[in-house]
């Protein structure tokens, strides 16, 4: 085991204390006003800031870098001081939903939906193991309210694009989906003329119109994201490393403009492009 669990133990227990220390009494104004729906939005934003430090670890070399290594620890901990806060928070009215109790419904959880690790069960592979994980889930919500669409369980407070591949993902395993990427790529391309036809419209773009264009371009995205399904590719990853890509080129845009004493926003599209395929020439020289 890599971990030093003696060690982990200490320092949780600190930062146990520290936090507690900082709702009690005398305590940070600030982490006493908080509760559960302020907390809200830090929790979405310091996920987001471990992404951003994710994306600078393409392998596990990356974390031989100081500097990415220190962002490592400070973005988890930063997500972590997020689950002690609303954990603090619940145990000042409610005592069961201690860290404590928390840990121990996960750890229940895991044991529970793993058997293959901690029980008898034999799995030939991966996909044997997520349909287990299914079966297990379903076993579990059988006392609970009755589920009445495969939709029931998906938050629809996650972003868009990310809701979009869960929703494709659960109607695929109940068989709504088609055999190959023929049928995905044709919808797709249907989509595409489509919206290009509703572009092209003479009359100004009004309110009505822009619902129409705003519709076809909705189903372009969704199209796309089931092809990402197929294609077992993460859309959001996906549309993160072309983001990574674009600013990294308009940068060296900016960077060739500033060397000229000039500015984006001092020039024309005719000299950006150029500086753009020239930085596009810049990265395949470095495959």
């Amino acid at each position: 085991m890599p971990h030093n669990p003696e060690a982990a133990v200490r320092a949780f227990s600190e930062v146990l204390r520290t936090v507690a220390r900082l709702r009690g009494p005398g305590g940070c104004p600030w982490d006493r006003e908080q509760t559960h729906q302020s907390l809200r939005k830090f929790l979405i934003e310091e996920a987001y800031e471990v992404v951003d430090v994710l994306d600078r670890i393409p392998s596990p070399q990356a974390l031989d870098t100081p500097s990415i290594a220190a962002a490592f620890k400070e973005e988890w901990g930063d997500v972590l001081l997020q689950i002690l806060l609303h954990s603090e928070i619940a145990t000042e009215t409610h005592p069961e939903l201690s860290i404590a109790d928390i840990a121990n419904t996960l750890n229940e959880k895991l044991i529970r939906r793993h058997p293959h690790v901690f029980g008898e069960v034999e799995v030939s592979g991966t996909q044997e193991v997520l349909k287990n994980w299914d079966e297990i889930k379903k076993k579990e919500k059988s006392g609970t309210p009755a589920v009445t669409s495969v939709f029931d369980d998906i938050p629809r407070s996650l972003p868009p694009l990310l809701r979009t591949s869960k929703v494709i993902s659960k109607v695929s395993k109940v068989g709504f989906q088609w055999p190959d990427l023929a049928g995905p790529l044709e919808k797709l391309e249907e989509e595409i003329r489509e919206l290009r036809a509703e572009l092209e419209h003479k009359e100004p773009i009004a309110e009505a119109r822009r619902a129409k264009i705003e519709a076809e371009l909705g189903d372009v995205l969704f199209c796309v994201s089931n092809v990402a399904h197929l294609t077992k590719i993460d859309p959001e990853n996906a549309l993160r490393q072309t983001l990574i890509k674009f600013e990294s080129r308009f940068r060296h845009v900016e960077n060739r403009l500033r060397e000229k004493g000039s500015a984006p926003e001092k020039t024309d599209l005719a000299e950006m492009d150029r500086y753009w395929d020239e930085a596009k020439a810049i990265e395949r020289g470095k495959k």
